[in-house]
Formats: structure tokens, sequence, C-alpha cells
């Protein structure tokens, strides 16, 4: 995947307040933010990034620390706008993306991120021509960004972009990519939120693509597609559920809130008497508390334990964190293999109960001193990303997979993996400095 950041506008508007933007039309709307607008280009630092990796003065151990510690950011000229950049999808599908840059924020310090999500685009072929004037309007969360000091992330949207498609876990991927090279972003508390179709993408997302978030925060959503309860214990989720939303009933939000929280998961459900879809009367019930919220989760990028299943081998998402996992659904499933009953309801308040686990890659894996320990069912090929964080890297790394020793030895630092890696996530947390693969026998 190529992502692109040909130029990063920082669009300073003349005018005082998002109230004010979207009285414009469209054409004056785009004069007015660029009245004075820098550029930004991040070629040029990342560049640095392969010149490190090809020079066989830097080791792997300083490589490490050059990119953990990495402070590459553009200072500007002006705070509290709104930038725009792109992201290239393939050859022919490049992707505007606009972000709220607040007035405290400082390149010398680490900012949180909230990537939102509006509602009403799945069904559109096209993104409007007056993109950024529809999100700047349909953005309630403006009044909290300065407050906290939130750079907040808008992705401009159509229907190929649904997070149940290729595209959609790619480009989620690349956003937040993309926003962690032009800032100095918090990797750990970088937050997910939407609302309606925004809430849709927030559920399948917390089942796929969780390894970047700290959270996730979905309003009036539903589900669009079979959720994989035992990823979504991995991370904390919140659901706003009104009790009169006329697209979707509570009891099916609640009922798989339940299920994950009975399986040991953090699902807060918050329910919202007598409210409607459209949460925008009644977002002050809702704003304050998870931009509060926001403040007490705090990802942590090496667990000592991780769980993660899979139906098929998608590409480019196949796990979360420092496990990935190949799926064999044709093996015989092992005697652990977990099934649980799920008693739950349709998005139109039908009965929708049904086992689940079946034909389900699982793994479950831990770490603990420089020993993996995994038990898998109906995985064909494990992969283990490796940090100083977790492993005495001078010591040998063994991998024990239901109950046998499939590797034992030294894993030194490769320094094209830690760059590949590096510039495709830009995560100074959770940079991997090599892999372990092994096959399941």
């Amino acid at each position: 995947m190529r992502i692109l950041c040909l130029s990063f506008f920082l669009l300073v508007s003349p005018l005082s307040n998002a109230q004010d933007w979207t009285r414009l039309d469209s054409a004056r709307f785009i004069k007015a933010v660029a009245a004075s607008s820098a550029k930004l280009d991040t070629r040029r630092s990342l560049q640095k990034v392969n010149m490190y990796a090809a020079d066989p003065a830097i080791n792997g151990d300083s490589l490490y620390r050059l990119l953990t510690q990495w402070h590459e950011y553009p200072r500007l000229s002006k705070t509290g706008i709104i930038g725009e950049f792109y992201v290239e999808l393939d050859t022919n599908y490049k992707v505007p993306v606009l972000v709220y840059v607040p007035k405290n924020y400082n390149p010398a310090y680490k900012t949180s991120v909230l990537v939102y999500f509006r509602g009403g685009w799945l069904s559109r072929k096209q993104a409007p021509v007056d993109y950024a004037r529809e999100i700047v309007k349909d953005n309630p969360s403006f009044a909290y960004l300065d407050q906290q000091n939130v750079i907040e992330v808008f992705p401009v949207l159509d229907s190929k972009l649904a997070i149940y498609g290729y595209y959609g876990y790619k480009h989620l991927n690349a956003i937040v990519a993309e926003t962690k090279k032009l800032f100095n972003v918090d990797d750990n508390k970088v937050y997910l939120a939407g609302f309606s179709d925004g809430g849709k993408t927030i559920y399948n997302a917390a089942g796929y693509v969780s390894t970047p978030f700290a959270c996730f925060y979905a309003i009036n959503g539903m589900f669009v597609s079979p959720p994989e309860y035992y990823n979504m214990i991995n991370r904390p989720l919140v659901s706003f559920v009104a009790e009169k939303d006329q697209l979707t009933d509570s009891r099916s939000i609640q009922s798989k809130a339940a299920f994950v929280t009975k399986l040991g998961g953090d699902w807060n459900y918050r329910f919202m008497p007598g409210k409607k879809h459209f949460y925008h009367p009644y977002q002050a019930e809702i704003l304050p508390w998870m931009f509060a919220h926001m403040q007490t989760k705090t990802r942590n990028p090496f667990p000592s334990s991780l769980t993660y299943v899979s139906q098929e081998n998608y590409k480019d998402f196949h796990g979360i964190d420092w496990l990935q996992i190949k799926v064999d659904t044709k093996k015989k499933p092992e005697a652990w293999h977990r099934t649980d009953s799920v008693e739950t309801f349709g998005s139109d308040g039908s009965e929708r109960n049904y086992r689940y686990g079946n034909k389900l890659g699982q793994a479950k894996a831990e770490y603990f001193d420089n020993t993996f320990t995994l038990t898998t069912s109906q995985v064909a090929e494990v992969t283990l990303y490796i940090s100083p964080m977790m492993v005495d890297i001078s010591r040998p790394v063994r991998v024990i997979v239901n109950g046998k020793e499939l590797f034992n030895g030294r894993v030194g630092y490769s320094k094209e993996f830690m760059a590949e890696r590096f510039l495709q996530f830009f995560d100074r947390q959770q940079v991997w400095v090599n892999k372990i693969t092994v096959a399941v026998e």
C-alpha cells in the first residue's frame, strides 16, 4: 500500500467558529479555509527511516532506539485549524482526510487522537463535493477538542470504505498511520468513535482492527456483520444506545454486550431512555461523558495475554498486537475448542440465538520469562512479533504451542523488518524488532 501525504494543507479560516463555516457554500468555504495555508511534507523525515535501516554503522539496537524516540514533526505556525491530507488505497483510489489541530497542540508533547466516523454515508457511491463543509457541520465534538487538547480526524467516506470491506480496514489503518507521521501522537491514546453508520464501523473495527486503539465508542450503531465476540475482550468498548432508535432494537446491543462481559470483556452499555436515533439534540448527555472516559483509557501496547479468532485469512488484518494467526478450519478442532450459545436479537428485534465458535480459528497466547505459550485450534500457523519490552533479546526465546516446543533460539534485531513495520503503522510504542513464525502441527 502506498500512503500519500503529497501536501498537507493547514487550512486557517478567518471565520471564528464552526457555525460560521457552515453558513458558506462549498466554493466560499474552500476559499475561506485556504486563505492562509502551510504545506507540510513528511517525505523528507520518512526518508530517514530507510536511511537509518540501510546504514551499516547503525545496528539493530540503535535503530530501535531511534524509532521509539522518533520526533520529526513539523512545527505549525498556527493551531486551532482544519487540515487535509490524502491516502492512496490503490493506484486509482485516493481519498481525502480532514483533521482538526487543537489550539494548544505543541509538537514537543504527545497528544491524544480521536477518529470520528459520522453517519449517513454507507449507501452513497461517492463523497459529496462539499465534504469539508459537511464534516465541519456534522461534528458535535468540536466544542471539546480545544478544551481537552485532542486532535480529531474526520474520514471522508463513501460506500467503498465500509468497514466490513477490505478498503475500509485498509483505509482506517492508513489514516491513523498518516496522522502519526504528521503529529506527535500519543500511540496509547488513540480512540475511535462513530454515530449511526459510523457506529456500525465501531463494532466491526472492535472485532478485526483493534490494535491501534485504546477504546471504541459506538453511538446509536447497529451490527451489520456477525461479531467476533472473542476478539472483543481485548479492548474496551462503549455503546450509547437510544431507547427509541428507529434503526435498531436496543436488545440487540444489550445482549451482545452482556455476552462479551460474561467472557471477561470491558463493554460499557449506556442506555438512553426516551431518546431517538439522531443524537445531536442530546449530545450533552454523551460527549462530556465520552471525553472524560477517554482520559481513563490507555492502551497497553504489550499485553501479557491475548485472544484472537478468525473465520478466514483476511489480507492484512489477521491478528492483534503481537499475535497473528493463519486459519485452517479444515483441521480437526482441538479438544478445548471453545463454542458458546449466544442468545441475542437482530436489529429488528427478532431472536437470533445461535452457537458461536464453530469453524473458527482460535488462539490464546501469553508470554512470561522469554517463553510464549499458546493453545490453538484450527490454526495452521502462528506469527509472534517481538519487542525488547516483552523479552530479553540476549537470551533464547521459546515458543510452546499446544504443549509442544516449536521454537527455541535467539531472536536478533531485523532492521529491514523494523523499518517496514514502522513505516506502515508508525507506532513508536509497538516497534517490533523481529518476528517468529511457526507451523502448527
